[in-house]
């Protein structure tokens, strides 16, 4: 078989698992056997070159394609994903080099994993996308799970005392996700701060494309993951700054957001304990932010030793022009 036909075998294959799986989402489906997945994945190990192909395809609409996909597309990224990570057998050790962004050395990964960490957040639809990604694999996992439902905080010990028999009986919830979950959810949907049961339209700038995660945040289980796994205030502010296009979003949306973090620590600082007085608290969130700031203007004067990504110049232009402008803005109006 030729380069082409490998190709729309493969994008037929995830095309149909898309469709699999939107379907089950709009029967709002309590529980279903995911083993039809896990097999077929498992089978594609004996046809290499599709199994190949099909990552190939997967990790290029994650990276390069997020903000044209649809919901059907993030559906079935999600379900695949939840596979992979569930049941290392499906993707048969394959894995992936990861471009080293500003700043970082470039590493090799399991393909899942890889996956996890390329999900994109650079703009606000394809955050719209990734929150969408993210929600999707909570519910499908929790679809599968046969009742047996954790996350990667458990014991070795009681992991074992959870090994299933079948694959899919215990699904473990990545902490990325999680941590997805918790920043962007807030991030996109002003309600969600409130922690309101209900979202009314027009307090989310979640895109149009993606606007299904609505639906999905209303999940008990997804409501539940909201609040665990959060980020630190550092590694939030490391995400701010690293957006490229804020996508028209208004000043007052970002002013609003921030103070919310700020003023909530919805993202805690490490630096400073939990039971610091207000004014110690506050003195830490600016020397982050001044350390991220100039972190990040360093290691943009750094030389880079990988140029496989053909649009890195013009991203890093944009990163001084948007994120690092938004948190710089943010520190000087704190200090006033």
């Amino acid at each position: 078989m030729c380069v082409f036909a490998f190709l729309q075998l493969a994008q037929m294959l995830l095309n149909s698992i898309g469709e699999t799986v939107t379907g089950l989402f709009s029967l709002a489906v309590k529980w279903c056997d995911g083993s039809w997945l896990t097999q077929l994945l498992l089978m594609l190990r004996s046809h290499v070159t599709v199994l190949r192909t099909l990552c190939a395809i997967v990790c290029h609409l994650l990276t390069t394609q997020a903000d044209t996909l649809s919901d059907c597309h993030a559906h079935a990224l999600a379900a695949i994903t939840v596979h992979w990570n569930n049941y290392a057998d499906c993707s048969s050790g394959i894995r992936m080099q990861q471009t080293g962004t500003v700043g970082q050395v470039a590493k090799t990964l399991p393909l899942a994993s890889y996956i996890l960490e390329s999900l994109p957040l650079s703009t606000t639809t394809t955050m719209s996308f990734s929150l969408l990604f993210a929600v999707s694999y909570i519910v499908y996992a929790k679809m599968i799970s046969h009742d047996s439902f954790t996350d990667e905080n458990r014991t070795l010990a009681d992991q074992r005392l959870a090994t299933p028999q079948k694959a899919d009986e215990c699904v473990v919830i990545p902490d990325h996700i999680a941590q997805l979950l918790s920043y962007l959810g807030p991030r996109l949907i002003r309600d969600l701060r409130l922690r309101s049961s209900n979202l009314r339209s027009g307090m989310s700038v979640v895109s149009y494309k993606f606007s299904s995660v609505e639906r999905f945040l209303s999940n008990d289980t997804v409501r539940s993951m909201l609040e665990q796994n959060r980020l630190s205030f550092e590694s939030w502010v490391r995400k701010e700054i690293e957006v490229v296009d804020e996508d028209d979003l208004s000043t007052e949306w970002l002013c609003e957001y921030y103070n919310w973090v700020v003023f909530t620590r919805w993202h805690q600082l490490q630096s400073v304990a939990d039971a610091a007085t207000p004014r110690t608290y506050f003195v830490g969130v600016l020397q982050a932010l001044a350390h991220a700031v100039l972190d990040f203007d360093t290691s943009c004067r750094q030389p880079q030793t990988c140029c496989c990504r053909h649009n890195k110049t013009r991203q890093r232009s944009h990163l001084t022009q948007n994120g690092r402008q938004n948190i710089f803005s943010f520190l000087q109006a704190s200090r006033c």
